[in-house]
């Protein structure tokens, strides 16, 4: 069995998490902020457009597209020279799947604030999910570069997964191993290397792996389908059918769940 270490579908979450932290294309997200309240008029022009930019984001992480771009517009006018806007922007439009408007914001953007880790993680993960992963590797580089970056483990995650989909498997195991230096028990960095050992059939290291994996709260359904695949391979049936238990009592209807019957694990 093949796990994909990337599809389009992981950009709304992953840059839902790096907007969250400034701490897969799938259905609306779901809300985790509060939307900010209405700038006052009267506030400096780069005030109000910082406030309509974070009004921006909270709507386009409850998956109001329509509003987020008009609280863009509205960021735009008060400040043109604003680049989190643009940042928005570029997000809001690759969700929604106009190139075109998403490249322009996001070039924007970077014209504007080249040194932005953010800015430069969300055009490396918009290029990653547009098959122009080797691009991307140097935009999460980038950002990894920047002192002052918050979360360089986001970036250096989505930089290994995008390295695993050239596929570089050497450079994809640095990059994950890095973000376990910088955040140890980083979950999503120990899935990636999970899959790189089960892909090379050294079950056993890919066991080791999904214990971190499995400190999540509710470990997605592709990481409890490799647990499961990695446990058959070791012929453990016993934590292969704890895996298969929670497939089916957590995700019914995944189609990790549903490859159960009829998918092996080669």
């Amino acid at each position: 069995m093949t796990f994909a270490p990337l599809t389009a579908r992981g950009l709304a979450l992953a840059v839902l998490i790096l907007l969250a932290a400034c701490s897969s294309k799938q259905p609306a997200p779901e809300p985790i902020a509060t939307v900010p309240t209405t700038p006052p008029q009267k506030a400096p022009p780069e005030v109000r457009a910082k406030l309509h930019t974070e009004l921006a984001a909270g709507y386009y992480e409850r998956g109001q597209m329509s509003v987020a771009l008009e609280e863009v517009d509205q960021a735009n006018k008060a400040d043109v020279n604003y680049a989190p806007a643009y940042n928005v922007a570029g997000l809001v439009y690759a969700y929604l799947g106009d190139d075109r408007k998403a490249e322009q914001n996001f070039g924007q953007a970077l014209q504007l604030t080249p040194n932005d880790s953010e800015i430069r993680h969300n055009w490396g993960w918009y290029l990653c999910t547009h098959g122009r992963e080797r691009e991307s590797l140097a935009q999460f580089d980038a950002a990894v570069r920047n002192p002052l970056y918050k979360t360089p483990e986001v970036a250096l995650v989505n930089a290994g997964r995008c390295a695993h989909a050239i596929p570089d498997d050497a450079a994809a195991q640095d990059y994950f191993r890095r973000a376990l230096a910088i955040q140890p028990g980083n979950p999503l960095a120990s899935f990636g290397l999970a899959q790189l050992a089960y892909q090379a059939q050294r079950y056993d290291e890919a066991r080791s792996w999904m214990r971190g994996v499995m400190t999540m709260t509710n470990p997605p359904p592709d990481a409890l389908r490799l647990g499961e695949c990695i446990e058959r391979h070791l012929g453990d049936h016993q934590a292969e059918l704890s895996y298969i238990s929670q497939l089916k009592n957590r995700y019914p209807e995944a189609p990790e769940t549903k490859a159960i019957a009829t998918e092996s694990c080669e």
